[in-house]
């Protein structure tokens, strides 16, 4: 583990903000201006030609990209000594791979609006002709007020391209890419459903024990149905994520604004509802099955005088 550098550049290091297989992600602060940035440095050893090229293409589009919902990349050195950065604007807030298990997963409310800002952001992209091929919790920014912003160009290809190399986060892969064929927009529509799913159950939508068993199961067993996981989901939202989740990319929503009809409405019809469907957020499927009986029982229940503080030991955590 090499230590935090004080400087890179013209900026001064405060902190490091992560680490990723090829480069280190620091919070710093511009000499002339004394504004915060992310400012992300590739290391040394690992600038693979393969390497390079993702890290051209995410400052490339990065700064070609302007939107709400897409951290803005500010500018490049390609010839730092201590290894090639860009700096980005700072979304200071929480990356959503901490929101992604069991135990920590977010208010329903709070995922639908993620997934609209995105799926946004993944239009807008499809727009300019991008595929993004790497949309996963991890590379979502869930900021205090509530906005969410997208990362990580690095892996984006033109649409229709053949990429050279089969990239992206395999829970989140569409059959097409995990095959190394041409993609379009329908690839990133399935990694949304993917990050859907996720974020609703905390579960990958398929049980794997390797990656040679996910492969298998992405190319060819359907996903795992996410009732499974979390009781009385609303059918219009299930079907939405089954849908942006079909093995064959024709079977899919054919666009962002396909997708976004169909979400808005399961969106809409959730949030007007006075019927708290968090009350299994969190909870394991024995405790589940009990919640569910007593909202059976009554429809007026809620979570908020259910726990689990409150719970019985008998009813499982």
């Amino acid at each position: 583990m090499s230590l935090t550098p004080t400087r890179i550049g013209r900026y001064s290091i405060v902190r490091e903000l992560g680490e990723g297989a090829t480069s280190n992600v620091y919070l710093a602060m511009r000499d002339d201006s004394f504004s915060m940035v992310a400012l992300k440095q590739f290391r040394s050893l690992s600038q693979s030609e393969w390497h390079q090229k993702m890290f051209l293409t995410e400052v490339e589009l990065g700064k070609k990209m302007r939107h709400k919902n897409i951290v803005h990349v500010l500018e490049a050195d390609l010839s730092e000594k201590s290894g090639a950065y860009l700096v980005m604007e700072y979304a200071h807030g929480v990356s959503l791979d901490q929101h992604e298990h069991e135990d920590t997963l977010l208010p329903i409310k709070t995922v639908l609006s993620v997934v609209e800002q995105i799926a946004h952001a993944l239009r807008y992209a499809a727009e300019l002709g991008v595929v993004h091929r790497d949309v996963k919790p991890a590379n979502i920014i869930l900021s205090p007020n509530g906005t969410a912003k997208l990362t990580d160009f690095g892996c984006a290809v033109p649409s229709q391209e053949l990429g050279s190399v089969v990239a992206g986060s395999l829970a989140y892969m569409s059959p097409e890419q995990l095959e190394g064929e041409p993609l379009d927009q329908r690839a990133d529509i399935y990694a949304l459903g993917a990050v859907m799913y996720r974020l609703l159950t905390g579960k990958n939508t398929f049980a794997a024990e390797d990656n040679f068993d996910a492969r298998i199961a992405i190319l060819n067993f359907p996903i795992t149905p996410i009732g499974t996981y979390r009781k009385e989901l609303p059918q219009a939202l299930i079907g939405v994520i089954n849908r942006a989740m079909q093995k064959n990319a024709a079977e899919r929503y054919a666009d962002w604004d396909e997708f976004l009809r169909d979400f808005g409405e399961a969106a809409h019809g959730i949030r007007m509802s006075d019927y708290d469907l968090d009350i299994y957020r969190g909870f394991s499927i024995p405790t589940q099955a009990v919640l569910s009986s007593y909202a059976a029982a009554d429809r007026e229940f809620s979570r908020s005088g259910f726990s689990r503080s409150t719970m019985p030991d008998s009813f499982g955590a």
